[in-house]
């Protein structure tokens, strides 16, 4: 509340604007700012209609987003840091704030020591220095009624349900974004079905007869309705799967033109809760690519079954003419869309925000068809019943000398004769006993002593809340240690047990909340080229291996992450993964490793 004995008369926007609101007038009439017009009673900034307010014999004038104090002849005066009072918990809000009046709204004065009051509008208010600060005012509120914005807020509220529609030619790699897309939010734990139009086409017309070049022929009036059909049917199973209770539905089709992708959206909207709906368009004109997509495709559809590879190929090339005599690209920008060109190396959008934005916009820029493996990996043993700084056991030292070994000729199988100067990726919990074994990693090879790694908090262990102590780390076996539960906290274990998914350690985690923040880390493995090493804990990596395995999250708790060993995972043609379990107790060690061990033993 600023200082005042002005008997004043103003207008406030009706829309609460920032920019012309609340700007008091003086006893005359005349605007004591120009953003509100007092003639035609309509705000300068936004157009709002105004409302005549009226403060008579009030101590404060109250000015939300002006916050000027006058003096009682109406010149404007800016208050001194002082005269701020902090006079009611109604911050910007339009009730009456205390000390009665008839004011609508103010402006809340800043609480804490070291905050600048507004600059005054003298010499400094207009210095160059303060234009590169950027403006002081408050944003304008009109923004929030022009069209755009509106459509923002829509769209970044979550739906009850969304409807991925994948868009493309004939061996684009849509089949391949749908399974990654798939796996990925079965992670995140929505509960999401993929719809492929082509299964629905066989089953209404065999593949040998179906899968060939002339059925995709638009002057085939026969096949034309068989294929628009086995869409629609497709699209409604999809939609009918969302009323159910799913959460994303993807439609893994050509839907090359814009009137069908235009009866998707309607289709969609006919249903109770207008389900969104995204197109993502994989659009590719590599010929490297193209072709291994080609050969992958006639490989494994039943479309090809019986043909040589080379008929095969002319085949599906023939499909493809068909197709691009009449595609047309996704151009309608009142629709919301992700094209993806060459894999994602340029990507352009429309009308994403939200959910979308945030998480599955990065995933997609992120997924590659390039081959590289993964390792996960538990911490090295440390000393029991330790403190959180222990240093690792003999056994220990030894596990991260025989990773070092194992993962140095890997990358050396997989770069080949010339090492880049960063061959691996090496991502680690900051847990004092990751980044002592990450460091004995390095240590113990030639050729990764320069290499630098990541640590973050994200790959830190289940918070256990209450329970937390050596004595959780000491009875880990290949799983963690809930078992031993049974006698610290057996009321909570009855209640982890009914739902093993969300429910979280007395002030603790839950393994759906480990999820949560492990995701960037996930985004950062599948956006690398490089071979990658991640140090974890047994409950982060049964979390990751959900991811790669295709299993549900709550059967992380079960998966077993033994001691020493580590998990390789490796990314395949169709969007999945092939994992195995690998012992290197048994990997040797080099001669430099062995002198090292000879020497440190010797001291």
């Amino acid at each position: 509340a600023l200082s005042a004995t002005a008997t004043l008369d103003g207008h406030a926007c009706s829309r609460a604007c920032a920019g012309g609101a609340r700007w008091p007038v003086q006893e005359g009439g005349t605007p004591a700012k120009v953003g509100m017009t007092a003639e035609s009673a309509t705000c300068g900034c936004c157009g709002g209609l105004a409302a005549l307010w009226r403060d008579r014999g009030a101590a404060a004038a109250k000015a939300r987003g002006c916050g000027q104090s006058r003096s009682p002849n109406g010149t404007p005066k800016w208050p001194t840091a002082g005269a701020w009072q902090d006079s009611s918990p109604n911050v910007g809000g339009d009730t009456t704030p205390a000390g009665g009046g008839n004011n609508v709204g103010f402006f809340r004065a800043p609480e804490k020591k070291g905050l600048m009051a507004p600059r005054s509008e003298g010499k400094s208010g207009n210095s160059s220095e303060a234009y590169y600060r950027g403006a002081s005012d408050a944003a304008c509120a009109g923004a929030l009624s022009c069209q755009g914005f509106v459509t923002r807020n829509e769209l970044t509220e979550a739906s009850r349900g969304m409807v991925i529609v994948l868009v493309g030619l004939p061996g684009r790699g849509k089949s391949f974004i749908s399974r990654k897309l798939d796996g990925f939010l079965r992670w995140q734990c929505k509960r999401t079905e993929t719809f492929n139009a082509g299964k629905y086409r066989r089953e209404a017309n065999s593949a040998d007869q179906s899968g060939r070049a002339d059925f995709f022929d638009n002057t085939n009036p026969e096949a034309l309705a068989i294929r628009r059909q086995a869409a629609m049917d497709c699209l409604r199973d999809l939609l009918d799967f969302l009323d159910n209770g799913g959460d994303v539905g993807i439609f893994d089709a050509t839907n090359s033109t814009a009137e069908r992708r235009q009866a998707i959206v309607e289709e969609a909207r006919r249903r109770q809760h207008k389900y969104h709906v995204i197109f993502v368009e994989i659009i590719c004109d590599d010929p490297e690519v193209l072709m291994t997509n080609f050969k992958n495709k006639v490989r494994y559809s039943p479309d090809f079954k019986g043909l040589t590879m080379d008929e095969a190929l002319r085949d599906l090339q023939a499909r493809v003419k068909q197709y691009e005599d009449r595609y047309e690209t996704v151009d309608d920008d009142t629709q919301s869309y992700i094209k993806l060109y060459n894999m994602s190396s340029k990507v352009m959008v429309n009308r994403i925000y939200g959910s979308v934005a945030k998480s599955l916009m990065p995933y997609l820029m992120g997924v590659h068809i390039g081959t590289r493996p993964i390792w996960l990996v538990r911490t090295a043993q440390v000393q029991a019943n330790a403190s959180a700084d222990a240093g690792l056991t003999d056994e220990g030292l030894l596990f991260a000398e025989r990773l070092s070994a194992f993962v140095t000729r890997r990358m050396h199988e997989f770069h080949g004769a010339t090492m880049p100067d960063k061959p691996v990726k090496v991502l680690s919990s900051t847990v004092t006993s990751c980044k002592q074994t990450v460091e004995a990693f390095f240590q113990s090879s030639d050729e990764l002593t320069t290499q630098s790694f990541k640590q973050t908090s994200a790959l830190g262990p289940l918070d256990r809340g209450r329970l937390s102590g050596a004595w959780w780390v000491d009875q880990c076996t290949d799983k963690p240690a809930f078992d031993s539960l049974r006698k610290r906290d057996p009321k909570w274990l009855e209640q982890w047990k009914a739902n093993k998914l969300t429910c979280r350690f007395p002030g603790g985690e839950s393994y759906k909340d480990v999820m949560a923040r492990v995701e960037p880390v996930l985004l950062e493995m599948e956006m690398t080229t490089r071979p990658v090493l991640c140090v974890s804990h047994i409950t982060v990596i049964q979390v990751l291996l959900c991811y790669f395995l295709g299993c549900p999250l709550g059967d992380a708790w079960d998966i077993s992450v033994p001691e020493h060993h580590l998990f390789e995972i490796t990314p395949t043609l169709g969007g999945s993964y092939r994992v195995e379990t690998i012992n290197i107790d048994d990997e040797p060690l080099g001669p430099n490793q062995l002198l090292r061990r000879r020497s440190r033993r010797l001291s």
